[in-house]
This record gives structure tokens, sequence and C-alpha cells, in this order.
């Protein structure tokens, strides 16, 4: 209960990390104390729980840092202004969630390309990346460029893996040049072979995603259509289709020729370019469009079961299996959070405003249902927490231009693409930072 005239409330702690956990009996704090001031009330706390704190202890490790939410929202006032912005009661305990300050993510290297890095796909040990110079690389978290891939022949729009393991990997490249390549890495060989050409779309291919079983994926293209393809290798398949003479002259080198293959189903409605796809799960494909439209499909049935409507293009959308939420980056510089299921009519759950340009891109933590990160052609990428509703956790300003794709597939890491020909790789373990900001260690794709 809240001591109005000394300006007190009762306060009780309570946090799902053990070891970080104090006494759940009620505190008298001040209701002017924010989070710096609780952060050292709930450090202050923990010591004193210690038996004995070893001399030989570093301090750093003894430095407590924590975010505070009441209600599940994050604190970022004091305690008066949120209570009354939230209409929470003084009248009773107030409960105050505590968990672990996020690591600020810190910038560990910096590939460089020749031209704008428009999709990057990671795996446990390799970095795929795809460029407009029309190229596809393939790196190592250190910054080494062990393969160059030059089978298109306009830029590559979207590259994903479809599986990987320390011998061999099988990817996708897409490009404006209307096709999509299926290839298989040899890490013994150090060289990528098309097996299959993927045809079917008449206009800029841009974005592809592999389905959870890796046996089929879907594609979107400036043509307004999706497609699903078979994502199996057949290096026996003959070929279905002539291949063009550009194709033709590239493959001359090739051991082996790559077969074209067609697509197993086309599914229309958008009314103007598919912007970004996604599994949602085996037999639910999600697309982002130009038409202001984000459309669920069936796919064994091939049918649109759903669409959301925004005001503006969409630029790209990303699924988390955690929240079972859809958020999108769109043209109004706006994260939003979607929930497909909803049955109030509220579909969209929450609007995160900070970004000043296009947000480009879009993806959710792999292992969160509240962290996700934004990129937008403001040079920004954004790190958000959606129980943090005025502002994002942290910013990150390292790129010159347009930020124009953003990956989370690796707990430990993040990393952005730009129009500066940047590849940032930003770590956040949590632990020890082999380089500043101004340290930055710079690679390039020139492997020459």
């Amino acid at each position: 209960m809240a001591d109005e005239a000394s300006g007190y409330v009762q306060a009780r702690f309570t946090t799902q990390q053990k070891r970080y956990s104090v006494p759940e009996t009620p505190f008298s704090v001040p209701v002017k104390l924010g989070s710096q001031e609780l952060n050292e009330l709930i450090s202050s706390l923990l010591l004193s729980n210690e038996s004995e704190v070893s001399e030989s202890e570093d301090e750093n490790e003894r430095n407590f840092q924590f975010d505070f939410l009441i209600d599940g929202i994050y604190l970022q006032e004091t305690l008066d202004k949120h209570m009354r912005l939230y209409n929470i009661s003084t009248e009773s305990v107030v409960e105050i969630e505590y968990l672990e300050k996020h690591p600020t993510p810190r910038p560990d290297n910096c590939l460089l390309h020749d031209d704008w890095i428009s999709s990057i796909a990671v795996c446990k040990k390799c970095i795929l990346s795809g460029s407009y110079d029309g190229n596809a690389y393939m790196w190592d978290f250190n910054g080494t460029c062990h393969l160059t891939f030059d089978g298109h022949t306009a830029p590559v729009k979207s590259v994903q893996w479809i599986d990987v393991d320390d011998d061999v990997g099988m990817f996708l490249t897409s490009s404006q040049d209307q096709s999509i390549r299926l290839s298989e890495w040899s890490r013994n060989k150090g060289k990528a072979e098309c097996i299959h050409i993927c045809k079917g779309h008449t206009q800029s291919v841009d974005t592809v995603a592999v389905d959870s079983s890796k046996t089929k994926f879907c594609s979107g293209s400036w043509d307004k259509t999706l497609k699903v393809w078979s994502a199996v290798a057949d290096p026996l398949a003959s070929d279905e289709a002539d291949d063009n003479e550009k194709v033709k002259k590239k493959q001359k080198t090739d051991k082996r020729k790559a077969t074209t293959r067609t697509p197993l189903m086309t599914l229309s409605g958008h009314a103007e370019a598919v912007s970004s796809v996604l599994w949602m799960d085996q037999s639910t494909v999600c697309s982002a469009g130009w038409d202001h439209t984000i459309r669920i499909w069936d796919v064994q049935a091939g049918v649109n079961k759903q669409t959301l409507s925004g005001s503006k293009v969409f630029c790209d959308v990303s699924f988390s299996p955690h929240s079972r939420l859809l958020v999108s980056g769109s043209a109004d510089r706006h994260v939003r959070l979607w929930d497909p299921r909803t049955t109030d009519g509220s579909i969209v759950k929450t609007t995160l405003t900070s970004h000043q340009g296009w947000v480009s891109s879009v993806a959710w933590s792999p292992s969160s249902e509240f962290e996700l990160i934004s990129g937008s052609y403001d040079t920004t990428v954004k790190l958000w927490d959606t129980r943090s509703l005025s502002a994002p956790l942290f910013t990150m300003t390292q790129h010159q231009d347009k930020v124009m794709c953003v990956n989370w597939a690796l707990q430990t890491s993040m990393l952005s693409g730009g129009a500066d020909n940047q590849l940032i790789i930003y770590d956040i373990s949590g632990g020890g930072w082999r380089t500043r900001d101004s340290d930055m260690e710079y690679h390039s794709a020139d492997t020459t």
C-alpha cells in the first residue's frame, strides 16, 4: 500500500532467473525511483545475501544490471510516472519483475562487398550473402571469404540454406534474372556447383524460403506470384527445358550441366510485387507485398485463406514460433506485430515507432518470444523487446547507407547488410568483446 504522505509504495521483487533471487517480502520504496536506482537496490540485496565475497573476485562480475517490468511492461520512467501512465493502483503491493539486462550488441566484424548486400543466411559456421554485383559469397565468422558464386546474370536478391553440415551444403540463390539456382557446396572441394536452375517467374525473384522438412521452398516475385518448388536435389535428372544463351555460356566450364526445374504450384492473389515469403508450418506460407497486404496461404489447397491489410508497402515479414506472432516492416516507417489467430478484430497487437525511413527488414530472435531486430533505410538497426512500448532497447548506427537486410538466426550473433556494401556482425553473447567500434576488422569479398 502506498504511503502518499512520504512518497513511498510497497513493492515485491520477483525474477525467473533463480541465481538473482532476493527475498519476496514487500519493500517500502520511494515512488521517485527509476531503473538505475532499482538496479542499485537489487544489487545491494544480492551482495548482502552473499555470505562472503572473495577479494579476488572481478568487480565486473558483481556489477549487476537489470531491466524491470510492471504488469509485463518495461519500466522506462520513475515508478510514479509509470503507474499513472498505465493506471496501476498504488493501494496494493506492486509486483516488479526484474531480469538481466540484454547484452549490448557490439560490432564484431565487417565483411566488405563490392556492391549492395541484399540478403544474409547463416548456419553455425558459415555466412551466405547475396549482392547486387550478381554474386553470392560464403564467409566464416572470422571474415574469410571461402567462395564466390557467380552463377547469376543480374543482382542476387535472396539467399537461403536448404541444409548444411561440416562437409557439404545445399543452398538457394534468387535473382533479378528471374531464376532461382539450387546449388551444392563442398567444403573439401572449396567450390559450389549449380544442380538445378528453377524457372517459371517472369520478373525479379526477390525472396525465397525453405520449409522445415527441407523438401520444399517457396519464392516470391515482382510478377506478383508465389511459386512452390521441390528443394530435393536430383543430380541425375534430365533437363526439362532449353537454357538461355547466357546461362549456357556460364555452364561451359561446369563439369555437370545444371538441369531446369519447374514449379510444383503457383499461388496468385497479390496485386503488386511480392517482397517477402516464409513458412509458418508445413502447409502454411505467409507472404508480404507491395499491394499493402500480408497474405496467409494454405499450400495443400492452393488458396489464400487470410489477408491482413496495411496502409503502405510491406517490405518484409518474420514469424516467431515462440509467440506465434508475425512482425512486419513497412514503408510507413513502422514495425508492427500481428496475431492472425485473433478473434476480437484487433489483429495488429503492437506498433513500434522509432525508425525515420522505410523498415526494409525484420527478424525475430531465435529463442525469445519478445525480442526482434529491424533494419531501415534510415541507416540504423534496432533491437526491440515487445514489452518496451516506447523505445527500442538498442540502436546500432554503424551503417553509412540504407540497411537492406538483417538476420538473427544464431542466438549469439545478429547480422545486417547495407547499401554501404558492409555486412556487419554484432556480438550479443555478453562476453568480452574482441573489438570496439573504432577497431572493427574489415574483410573484403575480393578473393583474387
